[in-house]
């Protein structure tokens, strides 16, 4: 896990806190977030969103997956 996770946006995450941290150059936290990138840091990629429609069958129980049904 790298200190930095991209977003969708133009808002970068910090990971130690999770403190979102807007593209403002007068953003002390942004300062600190372009040095990081200036000394060879590579942040998290962006997280790809969460589709419920890709898995459409129900969970199964403890009971199906052990075959005992």
């Amino acid at each position: 896990m790298a200190d930095y996770q991209l977003t969708a946006t133009d808002i970068v995450i910090r990971t130690a806190d999770g403190a979102y941290i807007p593209n403002d150059p007068a953003n002390r936290d942004w300062q600190e977030y372009q040095d990081w990138l200036a000394a060879g840091g590579v942040p998290d990629p962006v997280k790809p969103p969460i589709n419920p429609q890709l898995d459409t069958k129900p969970a199964k129980t403890a009971a199906e997956i052990l075959g005992a049904t």
